[in-house]
């Protein structure tokens, strides 16, 4: 991917797959691991797979070499990558307005109100105890 195509900061998703034979607890591992690299810029959200090994994880990035460290994965040998810029999210903020807005625009819904029901929930409460 040319940097020249996509001007920072920019908003990428990964996901990645892992190879054959690797069991889900370190292919999660292995993953916690590549999305730790604060060098990949500020990683937003991430997940892993049912049923298939792998995850996805979104990072918002500011400089060239945070860019090139997504598709740098010593941490994932084998696995198949694919990094792809976000077309609309250019920032942090502008990620989480689009979130917003496909809430509202296909939801009827906000993001404050989730965000008020998370602030109730229970994995809000155990986030606070870590």
């Amino acid at each position: 991917m040319p940097r020249s195509l996509h001007p920072l900061p920019k908003c990428y998703l990964v996901i990645a797959y892992a190879p054959a034979g690797v069991t889900a607890a370190r292919g999660n591992r292995a993953f916690n691991a590549y999305i730790a690299d604060p060098a990949r810029g500020l990683v937003l959200t991430h997940d892993h797979f049912v049923g298939t090994v792998g995850g996805y994880a979104v990072f918002a990035c500011t400089t060239p070499g945070e860019v090139e460290r997504l598709q740098a994965a010593p941490e994932l040998p084998g696995w198949n990558l694919h990094v792809h810029p976000l077309t609309f999210a250019a920032t942090a903020v502008e990620w989480l307005y689009q979130a917003d807005f496909t809430l509202a625009a296909y939801r009827g819904r906000r993001l404050a109100e989730l965000y008020q029901e998370y602030l109730q929930s229970e994995q809000h409460a155990r986030l606070g105890q870590r």
